[in-house]
């Protein structure tokens, strides 16, 4: 199987993959979308640089990826640092005092 029907297969379950380019870098999170040459995911922190976890969205062209890993044991470390954003978000939504009518 191809590279970009793997892609396709993982975009619809919106699963998490590692991506890993030539220069030996890689890059964690859960795919979004795949154009027709790159590729959108969403990124929940490097795990090398523990300190600097955020939110960032990436777009990847298909041509820089070298190879996919779409099963992990950090996955699930993973999964846990986005369910652990989302609710700070929700947190700090609801700490908000309600606006007087």
């Amino acid at each position: 199987m191809n590279l970009k029907l793997r892609l396709e297969r993982l975009c619809d379950s919106r699963s998490w993959v590692r991506l890993h380019f030539s220069d030996g870098t890689t890059i964690m999170g859960r795919v979004l979308r795949l154009g027709h040459d790159y590729l959108e995911m969403e990124s929940y922190g490097d795990f090398d640089k523990p300190t600097g976890r955020d939110y960032s969205k990436h777009l990847v062209p298909l041509n820089l990826v070298k190879l996919i890993t779409i099963e992990s044991s950090s996955f699930a470390e993973a999964e846990r640092q986005r369910l652990n954003y989302a609710s700070q978000i929700e947190t700090a939504q609801e700490t908000y005092p309600e606006i007087e009518k």
